[in-house]
């Protein structure tokens, strides 16, 4: 039998290849050059779509394919400065004189497309090309982002970390306009540039994670990029996936940005901008090297100034950015192979800031710098069973600090230098002093991705298969928090300085293989994209290991009802439609969160003696963590109606296991000593106090003190229910006015539960003069539902012959409210007011408002568990948001 099946598959080896590619080829060669000046135009890519094959022209623009198989093809060529080239070519022959006339970009083309670009295939995307981004005058990605449906526009605001998120309505935080109030928004938003992922999983620029958790004014540390680091004058093209993407992205929950950079030739170019918050300054330039097979450099110089206020000095932000570039393509007659090189640098200028609202000694200093180095190309090496190689390899390295001396106030607090647990004879911190605070991180990220791909077809159907790995590494080098113990800032005396570079780093490993299908049926055609991602966390090997494993499946299906008949009401139907799974990995700073430190003043006799009890947490990390995930689904459909293009998109998606920073509440026993009178010296030995009274030598005597603490640790406490439309309506072009209409926009419907599963609360009122002895344990499910309607109607004037265009972009909001909910498991309300009679008044309530909820059960001093029952009062007002 074995025998049997191993001949079985040695012929299906053997004759496979000829089944699939028993047919004649040919060469296919030709020249790409100006459409008007005739001049010839070297390194344009070219590519047959159909066969993923491409090469590159040489300096005389001559290009050449070899061993294509007999059929009707599209040959797409692109350079950047030049108008995309795509149009059908029909080899049944040996062709060695084939013409590509290309047109500069211009605005004297008679058509140009300064908008996003619907991609009608499979998942939903917008593409922004060039073209579209210089007319929309960015200042930062998240103004390129606007461009996309259902995004809407905000004022530049560069004063303040920037982040970005998709299908989003964004609750933001007081008047931060540029942050989602929840870091996890931002945090499953992959940016990729070139290629390579943008990380930042390896910051950890917090201050105290034990009572702030990830919260700081200064960081993104535990969220989403900065993507104020950006440069949008080095950016060739921008592609948002909204839908589910393919699973060569991973590390991600609600989407990717793709960001591609410019290369090639480009003449010097210089920019000049200024509006009354923002100055920048831009140059750069593309040119070839002189000499065969030299290739082409690039270098983008930026810089930008950035005020909120000029009344603020502290809102001030200054940075520079410079990119170097390379690419060239080797051996482009038979099996080209491209490299590409890219350095990129950028740096804050920011000195230490001044704010007149400070007090006169309080300064702080922010600076962050980085330098990404990235390898990547494409080897064409045809062969049955492989197409193309492309690669990737990459390191970021940042350097980021923290400076801030300020003034404290506290009130009988031992000075916070033990590091074990136990009783100390301790110092009390002076009423007011000053503190000096230094975080210092190093920040570096490796990058590394081998993706193979090839063609087959089976009959009618045809394959592209793409298959790889991806392999990447977080880790810190800095010297952390630095502070002096005895005069520690305030925000940091539940915890101690703490070096980043003794953090383990982090790892992934992933391996993604996928299947993109197509068969003609009749007129109409079928096209599918089936995959499966498999992601390692923290790796032993391929399949072990020391964290945890996930399985993504994602499919995309497009089924295309071609019909061009005119007269037809309805025609070139696409019905769409998809499902996926995306996870996003914890951050370090939630898989190494600080020790917890509790100092109590067990006795305070100053200045001759202060004892304090030190209780130790050294891991408040979370084993049980999770990776956040997203479940995501899709229906679309794409049609023209009498010359109206419409596309529309409705989707569902299921987030869990988002991270958030929980109290975890323990009951702390420590000894309190009595009070002494005046006049005496005590000392404290052997762990007990004693002092001199009448030539005797006394020991004071004390009671037992039980009280609850607490400290932050990350938990999967956050989901997110979205649901929504999206539409692009294109009325197409006006011919008398010149002039193309388009609206744009969404729906969304988003259900945060801020608390997801039931939490602790500590009740601050005292009970019979004493602490409160009891943990009320709070029902789960309850946030904030936000729902958004919004439309962005755009006319485009374009006038060739004056190389002009006008565009006007009226953006309507029709509906943005939101209510907060809190519900029980069933799904009724768990919250209430009191009415007149006092009886209890159950519903939705407005943020702020002072609420009641009764608790599932609560913990008494024991730490032991009772559930809620009907008899028991609980009075304690909550304010919910």
């Amino acid at each position: 039998m074995n025998q049997f099946l191993k001949h079985i598959i040695s012929l299906v080896i053997t004759t496979l290849p000829l089944y699939l590619f028993a047919q004649n080829t040919y060469n296919f060669s030709g020249v790409v050059e100006h459409i008007e000046t005739k001049d010839q135009i070297g390194l344009v890519a070219i590519q047959l779509l159909e066969l993923n094959r491409w090469t590159t022209s040489d300096l005389n623009g001559e290009f050449n394919f070899d061993d294509i198989p007999e059929g009707i093809y599209t040959i797409q060529a692109s350079c950047l400065g030049y108008e995309r080239y795509e149009k059908p070519v029909e080899i049944k022959r040996n062709i060695a004189s084939y013409n590509i006339s290309m047109e500069v970009s211009s605005l004297g083309l008679n058509e140009i497309t300064v908008v996003a670009r619907e991609n009608t295939s499979l998942s939903s995307s917008s593409t922004i090309e060039n073209v579209a981004i210089e007319h929309s005058q960015p200042t930062s990605l998240s103004d390129i982002m606007q461009l996309a449906p259902g995004q809407i526009s905000l004022n530049p605001d560069l004063s303040k970390a920037n982040q970005i998120t998709i299908r989003d309505i964004n609750t933001y935080s007081g008047e931060d306009r540029t942050r989602p109030a929840n870091s996890n928004d931002a945090l499953g938003t992959a940016i990729i540039i070139d290629g390579t992922p943008m990380d930042n999983d390896a910051n950890m620029q917090s201050v105290n994670t034990t009572t702030q958790g990830q919260s700081n004014a200064y960081s993104t540390a535990g969220g989403g990029i900065d993507i104020r680091q950006i440069s949008t004058d080095f950016i060739e093209s921008v592609e948002v996936i909204r839908g589910i993407p393919s699973v060569q992205y991973g590390d991600l929950t609600t989407g990717v940005v793709l960001i591609k950079t410019k290369s090639g030739k480009t003449p010097l170019k210089g920019k000049v901008k200024t509006d009354p918050k923002i100055k920048q300054v831009a140059i750069s330039k593309g040119f070839l090297l002189e000499g065969e097979n030299k290739g082409a450099v690039n270098i983008e110089f930026d810089y930008t100034h950035s005020y909120d206020d000029l009344r603020e000095p502290a809102s001030i932000y200054k940075r520079i950015n410079g990119q170097f570039g390379y690419s060239n393509t080797l051996f482009k007659k038979h099996n080209p192979l491209s490299i590409n090189f890219k350095g990129n640098y950028f740096r804050t200028l920011d000195d230490e800031k001044k704010d007149p609202d400070q007090r006169k000694l309080e300064r702080q200093r922010e600076r962050e710098s980085g330098l990404d180095l990235k390898i990547y190309g494409k080897w064409s090496l045809q062969k049955w069973w492989l197409g193309n190689l492309s690669y990737n390899l990459s390191g970021s390295f940042k350097q980021q600090n923290f400076y801030n001396y300020t003034l404290n106030t506290t009130s009988a607090t031992p000075i916070p230098t033990s590091y074990l647990a136990g009783e100390y004879a301790v110092n009390i911190l002076p009423s007011s002093y000053y503190s000096e605070l230094n975080v210092d991180g190093k920040p570096y990220n490796y990058f590394a991705t081998i993706k193979l791909d090839s063609r087959w077809k089976i009959g009618k159907m045809s394959h592209k298969v793409l298959y790889g790995f991806d392999w990447r590494v977080s880790g810190n080098n800095g010297e952390g928090r630095l502070y002096d113990l005895t005069r520690p800032p305030r925000n940091a005396i539940e915890t101690r300085p703490r070096a980043f570079k003794d953090i383990p780093a982090s790892k992934k490993l992933a391996l993604f293989a996928e299947d993109r299908i197509n068969l003609p049926i009749g007129t109409n055609n079928l096209e599918a994209q089936i995959g499966i991602r498999y992601n390692n966390f923290l790796p032993k090997g391929i399949f072990s290991t020391n964290g945890f494993n996930a399985l993504e499946p994602r499919i995309n299906v497009a089924y295309k009802i071609t019909d061009n008949d005119t007269k037809r009401i309805l025609r070139n139907l696409t019905l769409r439609g998809g499902f996926g799974k995306t996870s996003k990995t914890p951050t370090m700073l939630h898989m190494y969160p600080d020790a917890a430190y509790i100092d109590k003043l067990s006795f305070n006799y100053s200045p001759e003696l202060i004892v304090s009890t030190t209780e130790v947490i050294e891991d408040t990390s979370n084993p049980s963590l999770k990776p956040m995930s997203n479940k995501k689904y899709e229906l679309g459909a794409d049609f023209n109606i009498k010359g109206i293009k419409f596309i529309v998109t409705g989707f569902s998606e299921r987030i869990r296991n988002g991270y958030s920073w929980e109290y975890q509440y323990f009951s702390i026993n420590y000894r309190k000593w009595d009070d002494l009178g005046k006049g005496f010296l005590p000392v404290f030995d052997n762990g007990e106090i004693t002092y001199e009274e009448n030539g005797d030598i006394r020991i004071l005597p004390y009671g037992q003190e039980n009280e609850f603490e607490r400290y932050k640790s990350p938990i999967n406490n956050y989901s997110v229910d979205k649901k929504g439309i999206e539409y692009v309506i294109n009325f197409g072009r006006i011919n008398p006015i010149k002039t193309e209409l388009m609206v744009d926009g969404a729906y969304y419907h988003i259900k945060r539960s801020r608390h997801a599963v039931p939490f602790l609360e500590r009740i601050t009122s005292s009970y019979q003069g004493d602490y409160y002895p009891y943990l009320s344990v709070l029902p789960g499910n309850s946030g904030i539902i936000t729902q958004r309607l919004n439309s962005n109607i755009q006319t485009i004037t374009h006038i060739p012959k004056l190389k002009m265009i006008f565009s006007l972009n009226l953006q309507t909001i029709w509906m943005n409210k939101f209510e907060n909910f809190w519900e029980n498991e069933s799904g009724t309300p768990a919250a209430y007011t009191r009415g007149e009679k006092n009886e209890k008044l159950y519903g939705q309530f407005s943020a702020g408002e002072i609420i009641y909820v009764d608790p599932v059960g609560f913990y008494d001093m024991d730490m032991d568990y009772h559930k809620w029952q009907d008899k028991y009062s609980y009075e304690a007002p909550t304010q919910l948001w």
